[in-house]
């Protein structure tokens, strides 16, 4: 038993949940955290795994995986250099160098590196690259030995598959380390409900529980005999007990390294583990703003229950969404430490000589749908939106800074026929919105013109939109383009239109639910209808309402509610 006690000067004193010491512990070879909202993945978990494996292997390449460059870039990698330098001493130009050129005197990586840019080295000649699965030639020809990523939600397993391959190494140079050819990834629940992949169950059965108790009574054993060795040295005890100690030290040192290979190490918690930090408070604010439902699933991190039923999208399928949709001509130009401003110029697809078409639509969220009919395709470029408190003129600001570039600044503007009934006294919100587009707050014009398509159009009623929904989306008729949607830039869009569901109502007509309107604030742009009706305003134009009009009995029949 270890008498001694390590004093304030001796010990390094820093916050530690009892998740993060236990993953500290067993050191897994591939770890899989689902956690709740405020446990630090990145700042604490990804940060403190990183900075072991760069100790525990030299000279060796890692990867950050993200669902897109632009996320890495933005969101992932930033968050994970706070942790290193804020909470782990871990220090630029010190410990490592970020888009540069190492100094001369550092190490160079085991494979030999020609650029530099959009990558992080270390002092000891280890070096991270960026790849996500929206950019294939990001991963094209690297080698690595470990992968760490966060929001693993939004990661399509068939596309991560394909990232796979490129977890490979030289076992002769590396195969000592328990974190040889691992991976480290963390994510809260994932909401499958709304587009959301929940992959990292499956990891589940990859892990051995006899295997992780092991490691964890050798951690403790192992640690007990560090502590002692410790002692035995800062007291000046017997040049023989110590040596003693030393050789009992790499016998268990030896143990835990053989029972630590290949392991895996899967775990559901919640944010309640983090709540010394967090306090009540925290949860108390949660539970206020969020649902029952949401609070479990992001908080507690409990699986949400699916509800089977059809569909209004119905027609809706994986074809409708592209995922390379982002210029990385224009992105390249920043630096990882750079604040990265994201606008139109980073579309791949937008057309900046062409107007510019979008679905408006107002209530407690205002959403806005940006798209262009392209020859044989209508893409749907971006999505944006405000939520109460935030009304239009912020909404507005979005739209002016993102595209400041654009070169034809015209914009046909589709919207609530409701918004006709008060145009004649210019406060409608379709007339606000044009106002606000085409004056920044200032008062000065901004150089767009908006023209406002849907004034003196009728209802658009729900058969109608569902009838051209499922034409469109089917490709049923040649006469309507083909629909293509960026994943990324519309997430909220595609969230949307995947959940809501369709019913019949009394008399047998097609109704879209729109219960999630009502939902809290902090619901709606995933949850609710609002975006969808942007889109709708945006489509259900008169020349393809008539057209979807010509196959009405051929949709309706096979709706089967």
């Amino acid at each position: 038993m270890i008498r001694n006690k390590i004093t304030a000067e001796e010990a390094d004193i820093r916050y530690s949940n009892w998740l993060t010491t236990l993953v500290d512990l067993i050191k897994p070879t591939n770890l899989y955290i689902i956690g709740g909202r405020g446990l630090a993945k990145s700042t604490e978990i990804l940060a403190k795994r990183s900075i072991d494996v760069i100790y525990d292997m030299p000279r060796a390449s890692f990867a950050f995986v993200s669902d897109t460059y632009v996320n890495l870039m933005t969101n992932i990698v930033p968050a994970i250099l706070v942790g290193w330098e804020e909470r782990q001493k871990f220090l630029e130009n010190y410990h490592f160098v970020v888009d540069v050129d190492p100094p001369d005197h550092w190490p160079k990586p085991m494979i030999k590196t020609f650029s530099y840019r959009h990558t992080i080295s270390t002092f000891n000649g280890c070096k991270f690259f960026l790849t996500s699965l929206d950019r294939p030639s990001s991963n094209a020809g690297i080698s690595v030995i470990h992968q760490f990523g966060d929001e693993e939600k939004y990661l399509q397993e068939e596309k991560l598959n394909k990232l796979f391959p490129t977890l490979r190494g030289d076992y002769a140079l590396y195969g000592h380390s328990n974190y040889f050819m691992g991976q480290t990834f963390c994510s809260d629940m994932a909401d499958p409900s709304v587009g959301e992949s929940d992959w990292m169950l499956r990891m589940e059965k990859n892990m051995d529980k006899q295997q992780i108790t092991r490691i964890v009574q050798a951690a403790i054993i192992l640690n007990e005999i560090n502590l002692e060795l410790h002692f035995a040295e800062k007291n000046n005890e017997d040049p023989r007990r110590i040596e003693n100690i030393r050789k009992n030290q790499g016998r268990w040192m030896e143990r835990i390294r053989k029972v630590r290979q290949d392991s895996t190490f899967f775990y559901i918690v919640s944010s309640f583990a983090n709540a010394d930090i967090l306090t009540l408070k925290y949860f108390q604010n949660l539970l206020a703003s969020l649902s029952f439902e949401e609070f479990k699933t992001a908080v507690l991190s409990i699986k949400k229950t699916l509800e089977k039923g059809a569909r209004f999208y119905g027609a809706l399928a994986d074809k409708h969404f592209y995922m390379d949709g982002y210029n990385y001509d224009y992105y390249d130009q920043f630096g990882i430490r750079d604040n990265v401003s994201q606008t139109s110029q980073g579309l791949k697809y937008i057309l900046h000589d062409k107007i510019l078409e979008g679905g408006f639509d107002a209530g407690n969220m205002m959403s806005l749908v940006l798209g262009q009919e392209q020859g044989i395709n209508y893409r749907i470029l971006k999505n944006m939106y405000t939520i109460n408190p935030e009304s239009i003129r912020e909404l507005s600001d979005q739209f002016i800074a993102f595209f400041a570039t654009h070169k034809h600044k015209v914009l046909h503007l589709y919207h609530d026929r409701a918004t006709n009934q008060y145009h004649k006294i210019k406060r409608d919100f379709a007339s606000l919105i044009k106002h606000d587009i085409e004056y920044d707050k200032a008062g000065k014009r901004t150089g767009w013109i908006v023209q406002l398509m849907s004034q003196g159009q009728g209802n658009i009623y729900h058969s109608d939109e569902f009838n051209l929904m499922n034409i469109l989306m089917g490709e049923k008729d040649k006469r309507l383009p083909k629909l293509l949607i960026d994943k990324f830039e519309c997430k909220e869009l595609k969230s949307q239109l995947e959940i809501t569901p369709v019913v019949k109502g009394k008399n047998g007509e097609i109704q879209k639910v729109k219960t999630g309107d009502k939902l809290s604030p902090s619901r709606l742009a995933m949850e609710s209808t609002n975006m969808c009706d942007a889109f709708k305003y945006l489509l259900c134009r008169q020349k393809w309402l008539a057209i979807a009009k010509q196959k009405r009995g051929l949709t309706f029949g096979s709706l089967n509610i």
